[in-house]
């Protein structure tokens, strides 16, 4: 179709060169605008590491819900130390967490050298907090659910607390065991 303009007519929609500047104006917006909700969603620093260990901690609930077992997930702070358990301090652990469950009460937890490839009852390799964005874990634990999926061995909350540039999260495992981000 074509419209009249004075004496020469021209024809309805774009051009090419108004189609490209729409393109690019859509590339400039979109070239700013992902990395900042890319970084919204993949969440780094604290606010990340807090996210994904509850997360975790959830998952050694349901695995003792699921299993019937006990489940446990050993946190190591910056130093390698974890406390409430009987593991002892490793320097290379630092900031690292896995998840591990028992056949029973009286069976043995898994080495500290263990792998999900050398033993069935280690679920995680050795997660590195320190990937959110240089975190560290200022006070590690550990945490043992029973197969009601409650804490074991004690009457109050477990903390993990988390230091990174973004502030401290502590992440709270309720007796009854709910995780979470305080």
């Amino acid at each position: 179709m074509m419209r009249s303009m004075g004496n020469w007519q021209r024809p309805c929609g774009f051009n090419v060169l108004e189609l490209t500047i729409v393109v690019a104006v859509f590339g400039i917006v979109a070239a700013i605008g992902i990395p900042g909700i890319m970084a919204g969603i993949q969440r780094k620093g604290s606010d990340g590491a807090s996210r994904r260990l509850a997360e975790d901690l959830r998952q050694a609930q349901s695995q003792a819900l699921t299993r019937g077992a006990q489940s446990r997930i050993v946190v190591f702070d910056q130093t390698g130390s974890a406390p409430n358990s009987s593991l002892p301090n490793d320097s290379t652990k630092a900031n690292r967490y896995r998840l591990e469950v028992r056949t029973s009460a009286a069976a043995a937890w898994p080495a500290i050298a263990d792998n999900p490839g050398t033993n069935a009852n280690v679920l995680t390799v050795w997660q590195d907090l320190a990937e959110f964005g240089g975190v560290r874990v200022t006070t590690g634990n550990t945490l043992v659910f029973n197969s009601q999926g409650f804490l074991f061995g004690t009457t109050t909350p477990r903390d993990v607390v988390i230091q990174g540039g973004d502030g401290t999260k502590t992440v709270r495992t309720s007796v009854i065991g709910k995780a979470t981000i305080q």
